[in-house]
């Protein structure tokens, strides 16, 4: 899979190194990487290869160091920069900070920088490396959190094949093979501007899909609950009651998409946001209406909780209620008629029409 990446890559076209004297390559692999000390636990070595192809800040190395021979190669910590470790062909054990990790052509390792390293390879361990500086990390997470100034960030070092990150990864990988077909020929201010953002598309891909120390402080919080994110909408909605109320601003409103808003009142009201609004708006004027302070026009009443169509809102109210605003309002008008007095010694009559009438009770439907 991961040899498959590179296979048009014209790396023999930059080769640093190659020759079967390891005294002679070791110096040139740590100028390239890092100073190490390597030693041989088994076998001989029989052949060093290393070659470097720089896409802009970027550098794609592949890499064949003590071929033949079992290796410890311990190069301590990485300077400034990190590295993602792709196997070719054969195995090696990781080692970091006391805990050990297989690795082979089936996964990836991501090592960053300052942090205590060492391995040992098989004899026929070959790697391609990516070297991506401290740098390019630094500016994806200012990019992304507009922050001015970047923490260290330390990435996990294992990449499954099976994961989110490696998924992601593999494009930007294709695409950097791509880019290193690109050395060597004529490099104008466009590709150079390529390769710019080649560096920072990959920086962004490691930040937002392999796991980190600063992953906490990059993501929002999780969206509420979705009791806690109805009454929050709703909430918002009954403070907003006489305004024109976008379902897309109440969504944002509570850090919800209209898609998921509309879920969640659709579960749990059985309505939409937007039928349940109107209700309250309904229920709002049934109740000016029936209050003996408000006595304004049922037209002025409707447009202060949001009906500007006077057609449309009496056949909801009517839908809702039973009756029309102005038998909501005439019902009103008959509790505070006055009964003339009686002369005394007269036994007063109660008509029944007037004597403790009771608000009639209507449900409130789910749906409109």
């Amino acid at each position: 899979m991961i040899a498959s990446l590179f296979a048009q890559v014209p790396f023999e076209q930059h080769r640093l190194v190659d020759t079967a004297d390891f005294d002679e390559a070791h110096p040139l692999v740590c100028q390239a990487l890092n100073s190490a000390r390597f030693q041989v636990l088994r076998g001989k070595i029989t052949h060093n290869q290393l070659d470097v192809l720089p896409c802009g800040n970027l550098s794609l190395l592949k890499l064949r160091y003590g071929y033949g021979a079992q290796v410890s190669v311990d190069p301590s910590s990485l300077n400034g920069y990190y590295l993602l470790v792709l196997p070719t062909q054969g195995q090696a054990q990781f080692h970091f900070d006391g805990h050990s990790l297989d690795v082979s052509p089936q996964g990836a390792v991501l090592i960053s920088p300052d942090r205590r390293f060492h391995f040992k390879a098989s004899h026929d361990y070959e790697q391609v490396l990516l070297r991506l500086d401290r740098q390019a990390i630094a500016d994806a997470w200012c990019r992304l959190t507009a922050q001015e100034h970047a923490p260290d960030i330390c990435f996990d070092a294992v990449i499954p094949m099976n994961s989110a990150g490696w998924q992601a990864l593999i494009p930007m990988l294709q695409w950097v093979a791509r880019c290193a077909g690109l050395v060597g020929q004529n490099q104008g201010i466009a590709q150079a501007a390529l390769l710019a953002q080649t560096e920072m598309l990959l920086a962004t891909t490691l930040l937002l899909h392999q796991p980190h120390s600063m992953a906490a402080h990059l993501w929002p919080v999780p969206p509420p609950s979705a009791p806690q994110a109805i009454r929050r909408a709703q909430a918002y909605m009954l403070e907003h009651l006489g305004e024109r109320l976008p379902v897309a601003l109440v969504a944002s409103h509570c850090g919800l998409s209209v898609r998921r808003l509309q879920a969640l009142f659709h579960d749990e009201c059985g309505q939409s946001p937007l039928k349940w609004l109107r209700m309250q708006r309904l229920q709002a004027i049934q109740q000016a209406l029936s209050q003996d302070g408000d006595a304004g026009k049922v037209s002025d009443t409707a447009a202060r909780f949001g009906f500007t169509h006077l057609g449309e809102f009496s056949r909801a109210y009517r839908q809702a209620f039973g009756e029309t605003p102005q038998q909501t309002r005439g019902k009103l008008t008959r509790r505070v008629v006055q009964v003339p007095a009686r002369p005394l010694g007269f036994r007063q009559r109660v008509d029944p029409a007037y004597s403790h009438e009771q608000p009639e009770k209507h449900e409130c439907p789910t749906t409109l």
